[in-house]
């Protein structure tokens, strides 16, 4: 019997304040520490999805929309987005919350690839995850045509930033 997880089920929302040292010369986040960050929401997500032993296969692709300021705090938000036998794709919404004006504005969106160590045997199918929700149901039926090339990165950040701003 396949277990369905809600993909609410797996999602890690985490903020992150911004130092005076996770700034880069143009006075903005340097986009290392948000990789950093990045990989380790990411890593929970796997946590929460399971107990199996996974890794970071590949930043399958990261945009960078806008720049993060030190009067900002960065927010990730992060969950399964597909399910395959041996290996799940995780996407990432990174925001900043401006303290000044309080509002979110996003910054930048991530799909990365965490694997199965091929010495793991697996005893049953991975987790199924099922999308309740418009801007989820979008990340997720989007993999086939991100992967072919007929969704570029460019073109999902247009039409996923449709879905933030409703």
């Amino acid at each position: 019997m396949t277990t369905v997880l809600n993909y609410k089920d797996t999602m890690i929302e985490n903020f992150h304040t911004i130092y005076p040292n996770h700034m880069n010369r143009h006075d903005t986040l340097f986009g290392g520490q948000t990789l950093y960050w990045l990989d380790d929401v990411q890593g929970l997500v796997i946590r929460r999805y399971t107990h199996l032993p996974f890794f970071t296969a590949s930043i399958d692709t990261y945009q960078f929309l806008d720049v993060v300021h030190r009067h900002e705090a960065l927010i990730i938000r992060s969950y399964i987005s597909r399910v395959g036998t041996r290996s799940v794709e995780i996407f990432a919404e990174l925001s900043a919350f401006n303290h000044e004006t309080r509002k979110t504005r996003l910054v930048g969106i991530c799909f990365s690839t965490f694997a199965i160590n091929r010495e793991t045997k697996l005893e049953e199918p991975l987790p199924q995850v099922e999308y309740t929700d418009e801007i989820s149901k979008f990340v997720s039926s989007s993999y086939s045509d991100r992967q072919s090339g007929k969704l570029t990165a460019r073109e999902f950040c247009k039409e996923y930033l449709k879905y933030y701003n409703r």
